[in-house]
């Protein structure tokens, strides 16, 4: 879903690249999974889009590499230039005609050779000839030799857009290395306490949530989930787990006609009986003991639920699909299981992959609302990952049925009016939000998606007024702050207001990486470009995918590579900076 400031149609007078900046946008806070998704989801379509466009061959042809031409002919490698850039010049001629023929070896010569010839006041034409060499090298799959003659054009022209982004898809390639090599060393951690609540609220029919607290094992940590002590709980659930599961799957104490027949029949067998009273006592203290099958598996689902927020798919996953997959499991169990792996086969998705929602994603919903027809929360999240990927008529509809079952969760209708606000077929979408924020005052999520609305009608001082609201919901979110940031920057063109809220953010979510990534970006827009890589590595310590990993890296490389040029170079850093990122 594209959740840009002011739907991309900021005015072309500010002097921030709003392309840019508006890239880490995530959907406002109290998305639930959206926001988990959100990341995943954009980032690939960022780079799938991108790859749609036709590749650029050669710079100063134009033509296309499968036009295939014959090698130069022997009458015009023997025309004698007059002069040394004349020499080279043909010499680069030579080696395009190989380009356009696919001999990219014999290419690499030629532009190896006019390099040579070229006289070294010949800035422009130089920064041409690497670059060439650098289609030519990418033909060839050299990537370390395309960045190095890429970085060798932008030394002669800093502004060469075509070697920025030449440049920029390389640093993607190593992003996706350097993502795969940090992948194995993420260290698992709950997101915060904002979005952990965001996250438990959108599930209206979660069996954890509706389980009494009770007295067994589990109950420290249904007790600590409900007094939002997120932290304590996997460690609970781990502790809990140790407990043996009662044989006959009944917790219930005994009845007092059961406890007199075992009296009785104590005394029979010689045995002093036990007043009843004890007797109760001590199976009371045994139920304390042990867990019912039920109740252990509630527990597995809260665990294998913590484990996949916290950057643990590989522990989750099993557990999940254990769960989901027995019939021996309650089927409310089952379905908030699946709708779980739903979520897990989404962020799996690799880099790229614009088409997300694939029949792994969908199958889990499928199999949830078999399991438990018309289930509002398989409804609501199915809508919601429909919503974030455009899919805004398949949307409504589930959407609408999530209304339908659970009338009392605001948050289905939220999304469905914002969704028919992105249609543009709900001519009153955009009331509807409005009168949806008076009728749930306290909902952060009618509130957000109704500033966001109100930015893509580029109402703006609407818009600041809801995203404030918001703040005064949840004071400890900083997504909001970072949306008002964003606002001051498009709307404004207040540079340090817009950088003191989204620093706000981090104040009150210190683990908040939409406001890390977006400081950063700004940072390298205005040629800040050491704090912009400490920013990065900030967000890149808190990432939990491997997808979100090669976008940062990327971003990351990218500007550490324009903080080495400017230095070797003394040139200036905010145009150079916001050009590399530009190829973003």
């Amino acid at each position: 879903m594209d959740f840009r400031m002011g739907g991309g149609t900021a005015s072309n007078s500010s002097k921030w690249d709003w392309k840019t900046i508006a890239l880490v946008s995530v959907p406002v806070a109290g998305l639930g999974l959206g926001v988990a998704y959100y990341y995943f989801y954009h980032r690939r379509s960022q780079n799938a889009e991108k790859g749609k466009k036709k590749k650029s061959v050669e710079e100063s042809t134009g033509q296309s590499s499968q036009e295939a031409s014959p090698p130069p002919s022997q009458q015009q490698q023997q025309q004698q230039p007059a002069t040394p850039l004349e020499a080279a010049l043909q010499v680069k001629e030579r080696g395009n005609k190989y380009y356009r023929g696919g001999r990219y070896d014999k290419a690499i010569e030629c532009y190896s050779e006019a390099i040579d010839l070229c006289p070294p006041d010949q800035s422009d034409t130089l920064s041409t000839f690497y670059q060439n060499r650098a289609a030519a090298l990418e033909s060839l799959g050299k990537w370390d030799d395309v960045e190095r003659d890429c970085t060798s054009a932008l030394e002669h022209s800093p502004r060469y857009t075509k070697a920025l982004a030449r440049r920029a898809k390389v640093l993607k390639s190593r992003g996706r290395q350097l993502a795969k090599e940090s992948a194995s060393r993420i260290v698992p951690s709950l997101p915060s306490k904002a979005f952990l609540r965001s996250f438990f609220m959108s599930f209206s029919e979660d069996p954890v949530q509706r389980e009494p607290i009770g007295s067994d094992p589990f109950s420290a940590a249904l007790q600590a989930l409900s007094d939002g002590k997120f932290d304590q709980l996997i460690g609970l659930c781990e502790e809990a787990l140790k407990a043996p599961v009662h044989s006959n799957g009944s917790a219930q104490t005994p009845s007092p006609t059961a406890s007199a027949e075992a009296s009785q029949a104590a005394g029979e067998s010689g045995d002093e009986p036990q007043p009843q009273e004890q007797q109760q006592e001590q199976q009371a203290a045994e139920k304390q003991s042990y867990l019912t099958p039920y109740r252990r598996d509630l527990c597995r689902l809260l665990l294998a639920t913590l484990q996949l927020l916290s950057g643990q798919p590989l522990s989750a996953e099993p557990t999940l699909k254990s769960l989901a997959n027995s019939n021996d499991v309650d089927r409310s169990v089952r379905a908030n299981a699946l709708i779980k792996l739903a979520s897990l086969a989404m962020q799996a998705a690799m880099p790229g992959q614009t088409d997300v929602l694939t029949d792994s994603v969908l199958g889990h919903f499928d199999r949830a609302l078999q399991l438990c027809p018309d289930h509002p929360d398989a409804h609501h999240h199915r809508g919601q990952m429909l919503l974030l990927t455009d899919r805004l008529d398949e949307a409504l509809v589930h959407l609408t049925k999530a209304c339908e079952g659970a009338p009392a969760n605001p948050i289905p209708a939220v999304q469905r009016a914002y969704a028919s606000h992105r249609t543009g077929s709900g001519a009153n979408a955009l009331d509807q939000l409005r009168r949806l924020t008076e009728k749930h005052r306290r909902c952060g999520e009618a509130h957000s998606l109704y500033a966001q609305a109100l930015l893509e009608t580029q109402q703006f001082d609407e818009a600041e007024k809801a995203f404030k609201r918001v703040t005064e919901l949840e004071p400890d979110s900083g997504t909001a702050y970072v949306h008002q940031g964003l606002l001051r920057l498009q709307a404004h063109n207040d540079t340090e207001g817009g950088v003191a809220l989204i620093q706000r953010a981090l104040e009150v979510e210190p683990r908040c990486e939409f406001a890390l990534e977006t400081l950063a970006t700004i940072e390298v827009q205005r040629g800040n470009l050491d704090a912009a890589i400490g920013l990065f590595d900030r967000a890149i310590a808190l990432t939990k995918t491997e997808a979100e990993l090669a976008h940062l890296w990327a971003l990351r490389e990218a500007a550490d590579v324009q903080l080495q040029l400017a230095r070797d170079m003394g040139l200036r850093m905010p145009s150079l900076a916001a050009g590399m990122h530009q190829a973003f």
